[in-house]
């Protein structure tokens, strides 16, 4: 009857997905381009990348604290650490890292940080098409710091303070931001539910001021943070010694774009090989992702790649150690 059930849970789940274009509106283009520090929105760690993003209700380790901060709080050992490495499109290069710590059984610290950069680009103006002669630069950063809670046996609660900084030539932009979470396992095999609301903070703009086309010192207009809110549902629909099949299905609703479904599914082979793709119907930008891995002796390595269309493809390797 279970298995039954199952395969009636995951039939929907496969129906609502492909269906999800019907189910929300497409309103959420006309705010695309409308949010500060976009950098954020960009998935971290190779496991996560090589689903889609669909990483809400699945993360447990250090690599949940730039998805699901109540996450932390699940992991099964005293110390997680992440670091992740990824070739992201037009020469931009983004490196990360994230540990956790546990003490005292249910209370866990985390520590994030990352960096996006990419190699200095020359000046272009209209009259020098070709290059100016002189250079600038531009790059992002994120340190945050993270308390997880595990309240129960079955649920957590998370919280990420995170200072971002991000510089364009003369231009720079600081801000201060949260990340909330909740993690829950229902019980019943291990079905569990997982909700985030990410990058909640106020508007940011940059130092200073600008020559408007009148010749006139105008500030720079605020733009409110790329906040979204992610809904994840997991289960692993085959778990034995040899075999392990995991799926999730996550909604996905950015202040400034379209809501979206992701569906992903990750295989396991003997707790060692692991393989994993995750879909978003209807996503113009990257609808699909897939990746591996491999976990022995409290070491992961993994590997992601996604579909970027027009913006080519984007690549992570993450190394992980639990202990």
């Amino acid at each position: 009857m279970k298995r039954i059930i199952s395969i009636m849970v995951l039939l929907v789940f496969s129906q609502v997905s492909f269906a999800q274009s019907n189910l929300f509106p497409q309103l959420g283009g006309q705010r695309a381009g409308t949010s500060s520090f976009s950098f954020l929105k960009i998935g971290i760690n190779a496991r996560a990348h090589g689903m889609g993003g669909a990483y809400t209700a699945i993360g447990t380790d250090a690599s949940s604290l730039f998805w699901n901060p109540a996450g932390a709080a699940q992991m099964s050992t005293q110390r997680s650490i992440s670091i992740d490495q990824s070739q992201w499109v037009a020469d931009f290069q983004i490196s990360s890292f994230a540990g956790v710590w546990q003490v005292g059984g249910i209370h866990h610290f985390g520590i994030s940080a990352l960096a996006l950069y990419a190699p200095p680009m020359e000046v272009t103006t209209e009259y020098r098409p070709d290059g100016t002669g002189e250079y600038f630069n531009y790059g992002d950063m994120l340190l945050g710091l993270t308390y997880a809670l595990r309240m129960t046996d079955r649920f957590s609660f998370g919280l990420t303070t995170k200072l971002v900084d991000e510089q364009l030539a003369d231009l720079h932009m600081r801000s201060v931001l949260l990340d909330l979470g909740t993690y829950y396992r229902t019980g019943y095999n291990d079905l569990r539910f997982a909700v985030a609301f990410l990058n909640f903070g106020m508007p940011a703009k940059p130092s200073g001021v600008y020559l408007n086309q009148d010749s006139v010192e105008t500030h720079y207009e605020a733009f409110a943070p790329p906040t979204t809110f992610r809904l994840g549902v997991a289960n692993e629909w085959l778990q034995s010694d040899f075999h392990e099949l995991t799926s999730t299905i996550q909604l996905n609703h950015p202040v400034d774009n379209v809501e979206s479904i992701t569906v992903a599914l990750e295989y396991g082979l003997a707790n060692l090989l692991f393989a994993r793709g995750g879909i978003t119907p209807g996503d113009e930008v990257s609808p699909w992702a897939f990746g591996l891995g491999v976990k022995w002796a409290g070491f992961t390595f993994d590997y992601s790649y996604a579909d970027m269309t027009d913006l080519s493809s984007s690549e992570h390797f993450t190394l992980g150690w639990t202990f």
